[in-house]
C-alpha cells in the first residue's frame, strides 16, 4: 500500500516537473520534460521492482498533467494549447504509457 501511494506521488512529481519545464526553455524544455517522464517512470519501476507501480506512477503523471491543462478558479492554465503544450500532453502520455507497459 505504501509503495502504491509513493509511486503515485512520484508520478505526480514527475509530471509537475514536466509542466514547469515544457514551456520554460523553448527548444530544450520540452525535451527535458519528456526525458524526465521516461526516466522517472522507469525509475519508479526499478525502485519498487514491479510493473504495476509503473502504471500507478503513470496514473499520477496523468492526473497532474490533466489538471494543469484545465482552467483553474481564476482561469489560469499551466499547459496552454500551443505546440509545446500539445507535445507535452500527447508525447508525455505516449512515453508514460510505453514506459509503464515495458518490462522491467
Amino acid at each position: 500500500m505504501i509503495k502504491a501511494v509513493a509511486s503515485f506521488f512520484l508520478g505526480a512529481l514527475i509530471s509537475a516537473v514536466g509542466v514547469l519545464l515544457h514551456n520554460a526553455f523553448h527548444p530544450i524544455g520540452i525535451l527535458l520534460a519528456l526525458i524526465a517522464t521516461a526516466v522517472g517512470i522507469n525509475f519508479v519501476g526499478q525502485a519498487f521492482s514491479s510493473r504495476k507501480f509503473k502504471i500507478i506512477a503513470g496514473v499520477g503523471w496523468l492526473a497532474v498533467a490533466l489538471r494543469a491543462g484545465s482552467y483553474g478558479l481564476s482561469n489560469e492554465i499551466l499547459i496552454i494549447s500551443n505546440v509545446y503544450g500539445n507535445l507535452f500532453l500527447l508525447g508525455g502520455l505516449f512515453i508514460a504509457t510505453v514506459a509503464a507497459i515495458k518490462k522491467i
